[in-house]
């Protein structure tokens, strides 16, 4: 019975514990579904993050290094797609920029199992190169051995920094080299922090005098109100503009400048940054422009001569002197704002045309003279000359009219009584000059005429007609000898007249040398032209005697049966006349003389006799008289070459000649 009991007992316990260890599984399945669940949401929560992290997240295998997932930022950064990464490696679709990164990143895996914060450089699917902040560990994933990276894009970043750094080089470079004193205050203590080279400059202090140390320490204000003010407008607007202030350097000298302040920030600190643009030159300029200005003001209307400034577009008078004023008769309301040809001053308006002409050709107009109108209608003789010069941007003339017609007058006087004393003067040495010329065919003449008369009925008729010949020579000589004579002394005198005709040279040269052959037919007379020869303007007569004498004076100084050849031809804008002779030539010391009235030349006379000395003289004279040059070359034993030139009338061309060459004969 017992032992039934006992039994009873043992399998009410043993059922007891059976009981309590199945309520222990229950109690168990229930918990570990729990955990199951958590185990699910939190690997549900773990995904979720991993594809929706704004970092880039990738899993790795090792060794192989074939992608095992990636997040959603590293496709959309990327640009590949989920499909085209898993199940494939960097190296397949080449994402490391340079092969040499790689290697350092699974060098720093494998020596220490993870890394932080490295910088490597990837190449996304557009070819571009990024620059990506990355961290890694090696981890277990279902007894796979994987790497979990995650990377931060620092492209940007990484180029607002270097733009950063550039811009505050620059700045620094800006600061530096600014031609513009800089400096940076401490706004709680006013004490410098940074000056630059031209702020030093600009106090003449070294650096480390002014760094540390207020303005007030340095001395450098010289009105203590501009600081005040300078404080003020910081404190109500923040900033001051170009405040014209003075200061002192070290050297106690003081300085202007244009300060310009503003508050600004440095590292979290209210600073204030100064720049000051010195202006003391300009200043100085200035002062020295209106010192100038105020000279020239007092020199223009003290000027004794009539000063005006008028514009060049339309010749109103903007300034006028008092001199002016007085000269012309005008008050200054009635000149000011009206032009000169409205105040009908000019006699010629067309010289007005042509003075502005030469002024705006040549940039000036010196001593012209101008007759010039006053108010009352009396003209006047004025020396004028102008400069173009510049008035507020615009183009103005400077104009001074000096009154010189007292001067004229007095000058016309003194002509008058000059040209008296040289008429009389000419006559006095002309008279001195030729007495002997002309004593010697009249004693010639004397002589045989009375010959004829007392001897007549001695005399054979061979013997007559050699009396009567000379006396005929003599008599064209005495004749040529006056005839000169009256020439000098209506050119001496002023009352020689040229009459300019249109003239054929070609037809006057042929004409001088057929009557030289016919006068001198000892000697040979050559002529050369060229084809044609454009017309001249001459006194056909005067050009006709000019060439007459020349060759007079060839025949003179060249033996009988040599040549003597003119030539004519077209240089530039004139006509060159060449007469050239085989004679004795002129010694060097009388060619300088030639030209000279009653001169010749006493070496080498060939035929004929000496004449007055005129002829060269004369031909000099009537060159001239018509714009023309006229000169000598020369060498003993060889001959002489007289060159003189003529204006052209380049309006027409005359006719061609027969031949372009030389014509002689004997």
């Amino acid at each position: 019975m017992r032992d039934s009991q006992k039994t009873r007992n043992q399998l009410l316990n043993e059922l007891h514990e059976a009981r309590r260890q199945v309520e222990m599984l229950a109690a168990a399945e229930v918990e570990r579904k729990q955990v199951g669940d958590k185990l699910n949401a939190s690997e549900e929560k773990f995904y979720k993050a991993f594809l929706s992290s704004p970092d880039m997240i990738i899993i790795t295998s090792i060794p192989q290094g074939k992608y095992v997932e990636v997040n959603e930022s590293y496709t959309r950064i990327t640009g590949y797609s989920r499909e085209e990464l898993i199940g494939h490696t960097s190296e397949e679709i080449n994402m490391f920029a340079r092969p040499e990164e790689q290697t350092r990143m699974m060098q720093l895996l494998k020596e220490q199992g993870s890394f932080s914060n490295e910088e490597f450089t990837f190449r996304v699917r557009s070819g571009e190169i990024r620059r990506w902040l990355c961290s890694a560990q090696i981890i277990n994933i279902d007894g796979e051995t994987c790497t979990i990276s995650v990377a931060v894009d620092i492209t940007d970043l990484k180029n607002m920094e270097r733009a950063l750094n550039e811009s505050e080089e620059k700045f620094s470079k800006v600061f530096s080299l600014s031609p513009n004193a800089i400096c940076l205050v401490n706004i709680e203590e006013s004490r410098f922090i940074e000056v630059n080279d031209s702020f030093v400059r600009f106090v003449g202090y070294p650096r480390e005098e002014i760094i540390g140390h207020t303005a007030d320490e340095l001395n450098l204000w010289v009105n203590q109100y501009d600081i005040q003010n300078m404080g003020k407008s910081l404190q109500q607007t923040g900033r001051m503009v170009n405040t014209e202030i003075k200061s002192r350097m070290k050297s106690g000298k003081i300085r202007s400048g244009l300060f310009s302040a503003e508050t600004i920030e440095i590292g979290g600190q209210p600073r204030m940054m100064l720049v000051v643009t010195d202006i003391t030159g300009k200043m100085k300029a200035e002062e020295a422009l209106r010192e100038s200005e105020e000279k020239f003001t007092k020199i223009f209307h003290a000027a004794p001569l009539g000063v005006t400034i008028s514009r060049l577009a339309d010749g109103v008078l903007m300034e006028v002197n008092e001199s002016f004023i007085s000269n012309f008769g005008f008050n200054r309301e009635e000149v000011i704002g009206r032009s000169t040809l409205e105040l009908n001053i000019w006699l010629k308006p067309a010289q007005r045309e042509k003075m502005i002409e030469t002024l705006t050709t040549q940039g000036r107009v010196s001593n012209e003279e101008y007759q010039l109108r006053n108010k009352s209608g009396e003209v006047h003789t004025y020396l004028f000359s102008a400069e173009l010069i510049d008035c507020d941007g615009e183009s103005c003339i400077l104009a001074m009219t000096n009154d010189i017609t007292n001067y004229k007058r007095m000058e016309a006087q003194a002509l008058e009584a000059e040209n008296l004393r040289e008429v009389d003067r000419l006559r006095a040495e002309l008279l001195a000059n030729v007495s002997h010329e002309l004593r010697t065919p009249l004693a010639s003449i004397k002589g045989f005429a009375t010959m004829l008369l007392d001897y007549s009925q001695r005399l054979k008729p061979s013997e007559k007609r050699d009396y009567l010949e000379t006396i005929d020579n003599n008599t064209d000589r005495l004749v040529a000898l006056i005839e000169q004579l009256l020439e000098m002394s209506r050119l001496g005198a002023g009352m020689s007249s040229i009459k300019k005709i249109t003239a054929n040279a070609s037809k006057l040269c042929k004409d001088v040398i057929y009557q030289a052959r016919i006068r001198v037919p000892d000697h040979v007379f050559l002529l050369d032209l060229p084809p044609r020869l454009p017309l001249i303007d001459i006194d056909l007569r005067r050009i006709r005697q000019v060439l007459d004498n020349i060759l007079d004076n060839a025949v003179k100084y060249s033996n009988p049966g040599t040549e003597i050849t003119l030539s004519v031809r077209k240089t530039g804008p004139e006509i060159l006349f060449t007469i050239a002779d085989h004679g004795s030539g002129i010694s060097k010391a009388d060619l300088p003389r030639m030209f000279e009235k009653g001169f010749h030349s006493s070496h080498g006379l060939k035929t004929g006799i000496y004449g007055a000395g005129l002829g060269l003289s004369i031909c000099k004279a009537l060159v001239e008289a018509h714009g023309g040059r006229i000169w000598l070359e020369s060498e003993e034993g060889k001959g002489t070459i007289a060159s003189f030139t003529l204006p052209l009338k380049t309006a027409s061309v005359g006719p061609p000649q027969e031949k372009g060459e030389i014509v002689s004969h004997n």
